[in-house]
């Protein structure tokens, strides 16, 4: 087996474990199915790392890095104590996702999806116990699935630029109790998976179907780890749509783009039992135009959102790195492909604060510098990518900055 097929197969299986996972306490499966499952995940793990530790060196000091410090840190924040943790614990005692149906302690979002609390809530089914510090683990634990993937695209040096990109961009989400990291990771390799199926020649595939069933659980996992990762992965199929409509390629890809789409399947059936509950989105349950249309013919709101999203430090180093990268060596559709996923993000985010039924500067201070991460870690990613690989060079121009 060569080095890019075993860290494709485990990325899938451990991936696949977490869903499973999540599907187990769905129906309310015995807690002896849920450690087994949970057990699986940990020996699939111990297998990565045991197979000639030198060959992903840099993965393996690194996450054992990450491990040590979630470990280590207690749980200070809103999110993850209020939210993520305290859904894990409700899962926990009530071992179900379903008991959020009461909407117990409304204030803690209950009609978030439970992906992450529930995996969470399995290790501690495995521990024995509920406490605040092993269930955090399992959030960490949850970057290995796209982290490994990465390893079977780069050799050992690019890696650890990749390590140092993700280092960089998600920083303390790695092990804080957060999911936005997960968001950003998730996002950015599903955006990966999304263009190498629909704009990379075949013939760059050794076993195609391996790749769909890795998309599948990337896709899946996206939109039940946040809400943003529905509008994400919205976002990743409709500029697909458009950009094959535009290239007169949509009648060949459309079926794969509707078989796709059945990934967005579990975080509707969440939304529909949410809503059987009378649970619902805060911004769905007021009226959003009422909302939006004060703020929208005043220039000042425009920027301060622009202020809090791209005065970031992080955003603009990944933004000025991607640039350069695609000024070094362009890739037209790659490009086509990153700049219409931005702008339909940033769009969104604009709709939301400007439509956000809460203080306008509160919701900016709290939230922007969060959901920015992940445009920072894709640019940073793609740029990177952008360098490293020349998968269709009919398409690609390089060295731009010699005919300077």
């Amino acid at each position: 087996m060569t080095k890019k097929n075993f860290h494709e197969k485990i990325a899938l299986v451990l991936s696949f474990l977490i869903l499973n996972n999540y599907l187990l306490l769905s129906l309310n499966s015995p807690q002896l199915m849920i450690k087994i499952n949970f057990l699986i995940f940990l020996l699939t793990v111990l297998i990565f790392y045991s197979k000639n530790f030198f060959e992903n060196p840099f993965l393996k000091i690194f996450f054992l890095f990450i491990i040590f410090i979630c470990l280590g840190t207690p749980t200070f924040d809103w999110d993850p104590r209020s939210i993520w943790l305290f859904h894990a614990k409700r899962i926990f005692y009530d071992q179900s996702i379903f008991s959020i149906g009461d909407n117990y302690a409304a204030f803690s979002h209950n009609e978030y999806s439970s992906l992450a609390p529930a995996f969470a809530s399995s290790l501690a089914f495995l521990v024995g116990h509920w406490n605040e510090v092993f269930p955090k683990l399992s959030f960490s634990l949850m970057f290995l699935p796209p982290l490994i993937l990465t390893y079977a695209f780069l050799k050992d040096t690019q890696y650890l630029i990749f390590l140092s990109i993700v280092f960089f961009t998600i920083g303390k989400f790695l092990f804080n109790g957060w999911t936005d990291g997960l968001v950003a990771i998730y996002f950015g390799l599903s955006a990966f998976l999304m263009y190498l199926l629909f704009f990379i020649d075949t013939n760059f595939f050794k076993n195609r179907l391996l790749f769909y069933l890795l998309a599948f659980c990337f896709f899946i996992s996206l939109t039940l780890i946040k809400n943003e990762g529905i509008a994400l992965l919205f976002i990743l199929f409709a500029t697909t749509f458009i950009i094959k409509l535009y290239k007169g390629q949509l009648g060949k890809d459309i079926s794969k783009l509707v078989f796709l789409s059945i990934s967005f399947l579990p975080v509707i059936f969440w939304k529909f039992f949410c809503y059987s509950k009378g649970i619902g989105d805060y911004y769905i349950n007021t009226n959003i135009l009422l909302n939006l249309l004060p703020r929208l013919d005043d220039l000042n709101n425009y920027k301060l959102i622009s202020y809090f999203l791209f005065l970031n430090e992080k955003f603009l180093i990944a933004l000025i790195f991607f640039l350069l990268s695609f000024w070094i060596k362009l890739d037209k559709e790659l490009f086509s492909f990153i700049f219409i996923v931005t702008v339909m993000y940033i769009f969104i985010l604009f709709f939301i604060y400007l439509s956000t039924p809460f203080d306008f500067y509160w919701q900016l201070n709290s939230t922007a510098a969060r959901v920015i991460k992940t445009l920072s870690f894709s640019l940073a990613f793609f740029g990177l990518y952008n360098l490293m690989f020349d998968l269709k060079a009919e398409n690609i121009k390089i060295n731009n900055f010699t005919n300077l």
